[in-house]
């Protein structure tokens, strides 16, 4: 946690425990996570307002799909990172090399599966996403377009993670904000200057990730790199140890898609294909609040670790004090918004003549009362982590994503039905952060 030093006029390194140090770890992450939703986003609001609502909600069906290629990227990448630091630390150069250049293979083999599978499969897959007669056309489309580039979405990722491994942190936000950029201008004017619709939309994302694989292997090509690409024996048992390391945030991307999926089908058997356009708004804005909160947690957990390391408990008090703290201000900041102008966050997504326009700033402002209790469960998520405590945090993140929030929702579906299910959100977070209230008060114990 040391700053760098001026020779000529050193800096003075916050205190332990301050504000100060913590808003200089939180405001990066935080900005980090806010860049990598409105990449999504802004590709939402060019398909809404450049195509039509039920483009909007096939896009959104699709999303799923994304989240599982990027589970994959995920649960490959994280584990080689930490093997390939292991052995650089070492100074094992050549196995670390050996080990890189391995998951890149294992990524283009994996890559060619999924893309033969979803090119023929793209409309099943389409209407188990929960895509209806009106949609699945446009859905199965975006699947099959999006699926060509699936070893872009991976290896550009496996890629930015290995580059911050190879000592050159400030190419992987060059590279990430180099594909945002390129998405949006080719959003424009694949949309609204070629009219491709959702073609286009999914050609502009796909084109982007291109970009984004592009730009990192041009660095690891360019002799410039520690890290190099090296002939290779495959060892499959160094995946017993990879994968492992991988599972916890690729179940947290696997868990955003399930939702999806689940929200997808259970409004399109209560309330029609039409109001899947609804929910697509919601979980944009949703996508944009979670990133914000995760970002605060992020920004805790070093700070946490190391006050963990240095037996330095007053810290450890005040910086979950502060983070929490932190998330109550963004979450009563989102609820006033919800509450009194839910109409302008809706309006990013959805024009005022919509005939769901209504029906959306009503079920915004009965989801978006999940948001706080949602920022404090993400946020003590974190801090277990941070603790070491990997049983709590894993235990919490799974039962949120897979259990509790899921269960709410098919409860409600089954026994009461109707426009209540956009009060499931509420009430599964309330459940959830009960169990997180328990867990922190057994590890505070």
């Amino acid at each position: 946690m040391s700053i760098p030093a001026n020779p000529s006029k050193p800096l003075k390194q916050p205190a332990a425990g301050s504000w100060r140090l913590f808003f200089h770890y939180v405001i990066p992450s935080v900005s980090a996570m806010v860049l990598f939703s409105s990449y999504t986003i802004i590709d939402g609001i060019f398909v809404s307002h450049g195509v039509g609502e039920l483009a909007l909600a096939s896009v959104n069906i699709s999303l799923p799909f994304i989240n599982i290629l990027s589970g994959i990227a995920i649960l490959l990448s994280m584990g080689t990172s930490t093997l390939c630091a292991f052995a650089m630390g070492e100074g094992d150069h050549e196995k670390a090399e050996r080990i890189f250049t391995q998951t890149v293979a294992v990524i283009l083999a994996v890559s060619v599966v999924i893309t033969l599978a979803v090119s023929l499969f793209a409309e099943p897959l389409g209407y188990l996403l929960g895509a209806g007669p009106q949609t699945i056309g446009r859905t199965s489309q975006y699947l099959h377009i999006v699926c060509l580039f699936s070893v872009c979405f991976i290896l550009s990722y496996c890629l930015e993670v290995m580059v911050k491994v190879d000592g050159r942190p400030q190419l992987a936000v060059m590279g990430v904000g180099t594909s945002f950029l390129l998405n949006v201008g080719l959003d424009y004017l694949f949309i609204f200057q070629f009219h491709w619709e959702v073609f286009g939309a999914a050609l502009a994302t796909g084109l982007a990730q291109l970009g984004s694989m592009l730009f990192f292997l041009s660095y690891f090509l360019s002799g410039k790199s520690n890290l190099k690409f090296r002939k290779f024996k495959f060892h499959p048992g160094q995946f017993r140890r990879i994968l492992p390391l991988g599972i916890a945030d690729c179940s947290i991307e696997l868990m955003l898609g399930f939702l999806t999926l689940l929200y997808n089908h259970v409004i399109l058997s209560l309330l029609g294909e039409e109001s899947l356009a609804t929910y697509a708004v919601i979980a944009y804005i949703s996508l944009l609040v979670s990133m914000v909160m995760q970002g605060v947690a992020q920004g805790m957990m070093p700070l946490v670790s190391l006050a963990v390391g240095q037996n330095d408990r007053r810290s450890i008090r005040r910086y979950l004090s502060q983070c929490l703290i932190t998330v109550l201000a963004v979450g009563v900041v989102v609820e006033l918004l919800c509450q009194l102008t839910p109409g302008l966050l809706v309006n990013l997504l959805l024009e005022n003549s919509s005939t769901l326009f209504r029906e959306t700033v009503s079920a915004l402002r009965q989801y978006g009362l999940s948001y706080l209790p949602a920022g404090f469960s993400i946020a003590l998520a974190g801090y277990f982590a941070a603790l070491g405590k990997s049983g709590a945090s894993a235990l919490l993140s799974l039962a949120r994503g897979f259990v509790l929030l899921p269960g709410v929702l098919l409860v409600i579906f089954f026994f009461f039905q109707g426009t209540g299910i956009w009060m499931a959100a509420l009430m599964g977070e309330l459940v959830t952060l009960l169990l997180a209230l328990f867990l922190l008060h057994r590890t505070t114990r």
